[in-house]
């Protein structure tokens, strides 16, 4: 059974996955295979997440509400607000209209969240892991959504395209080393983003997958202090972030009973897509920025 909690969220998300696909498809084909060509996919996973997202503003608003911060009036219309804006930048994306504006946006809204909610609990609580995790998460896909207005404004401003690109590199870097350290030091949760979910009774040597994984970003997040492996290693990064969506929790979500469950694995789903998305839109432009190669995304119409 589909509850409605779940239903929209997901399909939302699948929805604008597989417009995305169609949409991208030629920068699809014509992507570097090193990375199965997932790189030129990026925005459209950045889009489908944030679509799910969405969804699970409309149908969970007045949950989401509850974690707005008391200070700021009328969460609940804030909970709807952040959905529109959210589904917004998703259409915007996979239809290539008005990229730049929407990502600058997207990047204002994420960096607002680390400052009045993230950074807050995690200053007060400082013992508390995942507020920190949580911070750096939100910051990043902020980073994201800076590379990609980075990489669609870089003809016009290539000097901020670059600058842009270097905090990328440098910002992404320690969280990758980071996100690594939790996976290893805390090989029962659920791996790739950090989490306090242990990992699924199914999952077949966890603690080998989460090790693995630990190593792994750590290994990509030095690699990314090097500017001539840095894109690589983002890349590397968002594919290993994909193999975690498909091969754990695109099952788990599948698997999943109850409404609970169910937006559980919508959550992991999406949230690893997000990561994953984020590294290839960073990866993408850093190379761009750097002049290694010239396979821009296809050109994005805007006024």
């Amino acid at each position: 059974m589909i509850y409605p909690d779940a239903f929209w969220p997901g399909a939302l998300g699948i929805l604008i996955l597989v417009a995305g696909i169609i949409t991208y498809r030629r920068d699809f084909q014509t992507s570097s295979r090193d990375t199965f060509g997932l790189t030129a996919l990026g925005p459209v996973f950045v889009a489908a997440s944030l679509a799910a997202f969405a969804g699970e503003h409309f149908s969970s608003a007045a949950a989401i509400a509850s974690i707005v911060p008391k200070w700021i009036s009328a969460p609940l219309v804030i909970a709807y607000f952040v959905g529109v804006a959210h589904l917004a930048a998703a259409l915007s994306f996979v239809a290539k209209r008005y990229i730049r504006w929407s990502a600058f946006c997207l990047a204002i809204m994420f960096g607002l969240f680390v400052v009045l909610m993230d950074l807050p609990a995690a200053f007060t609580r400082p013992a508390i892991r995942i507020f920190w995790s949580l911070a750096a998460r939100q910051a990043i896909f902020a980073m994201g959504a800076l590379a990609l207005f980075a990489t669609v404004t870089r003809a016009n401003q290539p000097r901020r395209a670059m600058m842009i690109a270097t905090i990328a590199r440098f910002w992404t870097s320690s969280v990758l080393v980071f996100y690594g350290i939790e996976n290893i030091l805390f090989p029962q949760f659920a791996p790739g983003v950090p989490s306090t979910t242990p990992t699924a009774t199914w999952i077949p040597l966890p603690t080998l997958i989460a090790y693995a994984t630990g190593i792994l970003l750590v290994a990509f997040g030095v690699a990314m202090l090097i500017e001539k492996y840095a894109s690589a290693a983002a890349a590397r990064s968002g594919v290993l972030m994909t193999l975690l969506t498909v091969a754990l929790y695109v099952p788990q979500w599948v698997m999943a009973r109850d409404v609970a469950q169910q937006v559980a694995g919508i959550n992991f789903v999406f949230d690893t897509l997000l990561f994953a998305g984020t590294m290839f839109v960073i990866g993408r432009a850093i190379t761009e920025a750097t002049n290694v190669t010239r396979v821009p995304y296809a050109a994005a119409r805007s006024v």
